[in-house]
């Protein structure tokens, strides 16, 4: 998995965090799918990779209901 370079990661501050329960399969699917994102972008992990499918899902689900 790539790593950040720089500490922008340690000096964000994030105002909640979920806990999400995975089974064990589904934990190796989203860590697999994480890394080849941070491949393909050249940087990035699984708690960024989740982040930013979440919103995109969220904002999607949002878009829909009106």
């Amino acid at each position: 998995m790539a790593k950040r370079t720089d500490k922008r990661e340690e000096s964000r501050a994030h105002s909640a965090m979920l806990r999400v329960r995975v089974l064990p399969e589904l934990d190796e699917l989203i860590r697999k799918a994480a890394e080849r994102a941070a491949a393909r972008r050249g940087t990035g992990t699984v708690s960024d990779w989740i982040r930013e499918t979440l919103k995109a899902a969220a904002e999607r689900e949002l878009a829909g209901s009106g």
